[in-house]
């Protein structure tokens, strides 16, 4: 279950690689959300099967539109005769879990986030949840009530390897030119991303390497006041006519080998899917140490990590980097075989599906045990 269906993001497009990876599995999956919307798009184009049910905000005030949502969905996981709710973000998990309680199905919550926004709505998901699966460290430690929850586990997201692009064909693909030197920063454009730092940092980059490109790559919204202040950065910076917004892409992760680095400037991650798709791709990376960022990029040996929110640091890193195209190489090399040692999409649909066994008393076949 998830409650977001408008927008294709990270969380919705593991979902959707979940889903797809499931098939075949002794549990099919059946994926719950609110509405039409480009996850439903996607889901449906890979034969997975969808059912609509509007979740709305709980609430003292809201109670005459919550109550008949979850008595359709107890009906619905009864109708399917699900064996296990699992659920992603907040809302999703507390309706999960309360109909879970009433049908008498296990609830498993899947952790994406580093922070909450309330540790005593985490307790009290908690408290109709049976298992937790979170996407690293940082996200297993996110409130007290997570950190002291016993029947949790980590189980790092799974990607599939994308049909990359070389670097001449991602860049036309990208309306990006041949040759310059080209920076990447990947994901949506809003302030939690750090894109004003990563102009900064491009600043430092750029007076090293002259002509060098900044590319954001993702959603934005060109009438907002973030996109304003970010354009009135670059302009103060004296790199205003060398920044691009290239928009978002469905299949963003295949032309990131035009980029010879990503900068990754977030305030905060779980696990970014971004860094992941980096390493699959080769693209070294320069990025803050928040989170989950440590677990996936290892410093010194497939990208750069500087201190949390660090605009100095991450300038000073980028600019040595850009500088040296030995260092960027070796770099690149490491990434793939750290991408399918530690995220690949088998390995982590093989322990859900364990996970899934253990909480609905199903013995798995002798192939699938062995493997798990």
């Amino acid at each position: 279950m998830t409650e977001r269906a408008d927008f294709f993001g990270g969380g919705q497009r593991s979902l959707l690689d979940l889903a797809v990876a499931l098939r075949g599995s002794p549990f099919a999956p059946v994926v719950v959300l609110p509405g039409p919307g480009p996850l439903t798009t996607m889901l449906h184009a890979a034969g997975i099967e969808t059912r609509p049910l509007p979740l709305p905000p709980p609430g003292p005030l809201r109670m005459a539109r919550a109550v008949p949502a979850l008595r359709a969905l107890v009906g619905l996981v009864r109708l399917e005769n699900a064996a296990v709710l699992h659920s992603d973000a907040p809302r999703a998990a507390l309706y999960a879990g309360l109909a879970a309680r009433l049908s008498g199905r296990p609830h498993l919550w899947h952790l994406r986030a580093s922070v909450t926004r309330s540790p005593f709505a985490d307790r009290a998901i908690l408290a109709i949840t049976d298992r937790v699966v979170a996407v690293s460290r940082a996200a297993a430690a996110r409130s007290g009530p997570v950190s002291r929850f016993r029947a949790k586990e980590i189980v790092p997201t799974g990607i599939p390897f994308p049909a990359h692009l070389d670097r001449a064909a991602a860049r036309r693909v990208l309306g990006l030119p041949a040759e310059p030197f080209i920076a990447g920063v990947v994901g949506r454009v809003e302030p939690d991303k750090g894109g004003d730092d990563a102009i900064a940092a491009f600043a430092a980059l750029r007076a090293v390497v002259p002509g060098a490109i900044l590319a954001f790559l993702g959603a934005c919204d060109e009438r907002g006041v973030f996109f304003a202040a970010l354009r009135r950065r670059a302009g103060e910076a004296g790199c205003g006519d060398a920044v691009r917004f290239l928009g978002e892409r469905a299949d963003a992760a295949r032309p990131l080998a035009a980029f010879d680095l990503i900068l990754h400037p977030s305030r905060h991650e779980a696990l970014p899917r971004v860094l992941i798709e980096a390493l699959q791709s080769g693209v070294p990376v320069v990025a803050y140490a928040v989170g989950g960022v440590p677990e996936v990029i290892e410093d010194g040996r497939t990208g750069v990590l500087v201190a949390p929110s660090d605009a100095g640091a991450l300038a000073a890193a980028a600019a040595a980097l850009a500088a040296d195209p030995i260092r960027r190489a070796r770099l690149s090399h490491a990434g793939p075989p750290r991408a399918r040692e530690r995220f690949s999409i088998e390995t982590m649909s093989t322990a859900l599906t364990r996970i899934y066994a253990e909480l609905a008393g199903i013995a798995l076949p002798p192939a699938l045990r062995e493997v798990a």
